[in-house]
This record gives C-alpha cells, structure tokens and sequence, in this order.
C-alpha cells in the first residue's frame, strides 16, 4: 500500500516568549546548507503581531515570510515555521510543500488544531500543559477505511466531485449505517497526518459532518454490502492499522 504518511519532523508551540523562541531555535535546528526557513502568516500584517519573528525575517537573508493569502508553499525547501495557523491553513500548506523539512506550527486556538496534533503526535515545545487532553482515538473500522480511501483516491483531485466524491461519500455512508462514529474533527486531523492536503481534510470532515445531520451527499458508487464486514476482520488481533 502507498505511504503518504508525513515523513518530516513536526512541532507544536504555545504563543509565548519561550514557546516562540523554542520554535525557532527547533526550526533553525533542522535546516540544512542551502535551506530558507519560512515563517508563515495568513496575512502579511500578522507578523506585526510578534516582535520575535519579525525582527527573525528581517535579520536573516535566509528566511523568508509567507503568506496563506496569494502563496504556494514554502519559499524553498527547508522548516517551515506557522504562525496561529489551523488545521484548513495546514492542508493548503502542505498541497504546496514538497520541499518542507520540518513543520513547527505555534498554537493560538489549541481547540483548532488538536485533532492533528493528536495524529500526528509532535514535538511539544514551550508550555505543553494545553496537550495534556488530546481528541478521542478513531474506531479501529473507520481507520482501516480512512487507510482504504488514502491509496485509492487521486490526491491531485478534490474529493468535493467526481469519483473521488463518489469513493468516500459510499465509504463514509457505509460506515454511518453500520453504527461506526463518525468524528469529522478528528478524521481531518487524521487525514492531515497520512498526506491528505489541500482543502480535501477538511472537506472529509465536512462530509462527516452532513451524514451524522442526516444528509446524504449524492454519490454514484455502490458499495459492496459486506464491505463494513471485511474491515472488522482486517483489525482482528495481529492485523489493525494504529489509530
């Protein structure tokens, strides 16, 4: 099966004076010869916003400020540093970020992104008492699925039309109709950790959302009746993917 899984260190700081100083020292330590460090914002003025990382971009030729609004990614390969971002800013991030070798994203809502960083289980820098509670684990069924639809689905395509809509809306509404939970927060979370970028985690988690409402998202696949089936002998003793 295709590993998409994120294969670079990741961070998570408090929006502190020792919180932001342990990220930068943390990015700074996972770069290598030829590497900018990219400090991102969603706005161009949200910098203004820590005298720490404006006085980083403007001091040092090798790093470079980002912004959510208008950019593709990373200003070239090497750390990335996000400012007060969300799980949405992540997976736009990363759609754009081949060149990303290390993520470090210093929290402002903890609420917002602690889905992902109860997948992705980062480094936890400066005061890591708001990690203490991390988002329930995912039923085992519905991580096999989510695994299913990681190598089946085209991640150049949005999952919002076409067969890749049809591909997870028939998995997700198998699911609900078998009495699996479905946790749209903590699948984006999920699906961030394991490759899924652009707007599709966060899409995922919308469609989560609408079936647990008692909606059904049109779809032109059909599921197999035992497909719910297959997966809960997948997870037997020996043979389940991690949550």
């Amino acid at each position: 099966m295709f590993d998409r899984d994120v294969n670079y260190p990741t961070a998570v700081a408090s929006y502190d004076d020792d919180g932001v100083t342990a990220a930068i020292d943390w990015c700074v330590e996972h770069m290598q010869k030829g590497d900018t460090l990219s400090v991102w914002t969603s706005l161009k003025s949200n910098l203004r916003n820590c005298a720490q990382l404006a006085d980083l971009v403007q001091r040092q030729s090798d790093v470079a400020h980002i912004t959510g609004r208008g950019s593709h990614g990373p200003a070239g390969s090497g750390p990335v540093l996000m400012a007060w971002a969300g799980m949405d800013a992540i997976g736009e991030l990363v759609r754009f970020g081949h060149g990303i070798r290390a993520l470090c994203v210093i929290a402002w809502n903890e609420d917002a992104i602690r889905p992902w960083v109860t997948a992705v289980s980062p480094i936890i820098l400066g005061d890591g008492s708001a990690w203490e509670i991390r988002t329930p684990g995912l039923d085992p069924v519905l991580v096999e699925a989510l695994t299913d639809l990681t190598s089946m689905i085209n991640h150049n395509n949005t999952i919002a039309a076409g067969d890749e809509k049809d591909e997870v809306v028939s998995v997700l509404l198998a699911l609900k109709s078998a009495g699996i939970s479905l946790d749209g927060e903590a699948m984006q979370g999920w699906a961030l950790a394991h490759g899924w970028a652009g707007k599709n985690p966060d899409q995922l988690a919308k469609y989560a959302r609408d079936i647990n409402a008692g909606k059904r998202p049109r779809h032109r696949k059909a599921i197999r009746s035992d497909y719910v089936d297959v997966l809960q002998e997948r997870i037997e003793p020996g043979n389940r993917h991690d949550c």
